[in-house]
Order: C-alpha cells, then sequence, then structure tokens
C-alpha cells in the first residue's frame, strides 16, 4: 500500500505542475485519472479489510466523481470553461483520492504497529 501512496502522490504533483498549462492538463489529467483508477481497483481487492472511515471516504470520493459527471454533462456552455471546471474539478478529486490513500497507509502503519 505504501507503494500505491508514493505512485499516487508523485503522480498527482507532477500532474498539477503540468496543468498548470492548458495543453499540458489535457494530457496530465487524463493520465493521473487512469492511475488513480488502477490505484482504486487494486483498494478495492482489500476493501473488506479497511475500517468504516475509510470506507466512507472512498463512497463519498465515488459519488463526487459521479457528480461532477453530471453536473459537466448538464452545464453547456463555452467549451473553454467548461474545460477549466473540469479540470479544477478534477485536480480537487485527485486530491481527494491522494487524501484517502493516504489514510490507508496510516492505518496500515497503526494496524502493523499494534501486531508487534
Amino acid at each position: 500500500m505504501k507503494n500505491l501512496y508514493a505512485i499516487n502522490s508523485w503522480a498527482f504533483i507532477i500532474c498539477v505542475l503540468i496543468s498548470f498549462t492548458v495543453y499540458g492538463a489535457i494530457i496530465a489529467l487524463p493520465i493521473l485519472g487512469i492511475i488513480q483508477i488502477i490505484i482504486s481497483v487494486k483498494i478495492g481487492n482489500n476493501f473488506k479489510q479497511l475500517p468504516k472511515s475509510i470506507k466512507i471516504s472512498s463512497f463519498i470520493c465515488l459519488l463526487s466523481v459521479l457528480m461532477a459527471l453530471i453536473i459537466i454533462k448538464i452545464i453547456v456552455l463555452n467549451q473553454l470553461l467548461i474545460f477549466f471546471i473540469w479540470s479544477f474539478m478534477a485536480i480537487i478529486l485527485a486530491g481527494f483520492h491522494l487524501a484517502i490513500t493516504r489514510l490507508i497507509i496510516n492505518y496500515n502503519t497503526k494496524l502493523s504497529q499494534t501486531i508487534e
């Protein structure tokens, strides 16, 4: 799990830095999304073992992503404004996903210290 957090944090930092340019965001954010989907699938494999607080946070993150997609589909504004709204929402949701992976790392660290 520590590797997942490290990959997620580095991908997040790099993509946010690249996103300061318009064309960089077009390339970086979908790549970050793919990385986070893969990480979510790996977390989902161990979902039953996670505490309730992390499960609730994961569910809220999933609902937030779905709501963001629905809002983007409903709002029909000019293309550039939709792009900036989409980019801003994607970065916020990616940060939320990063926080969830950090919670999992903290939980696993406490669990391993309790066992020792």
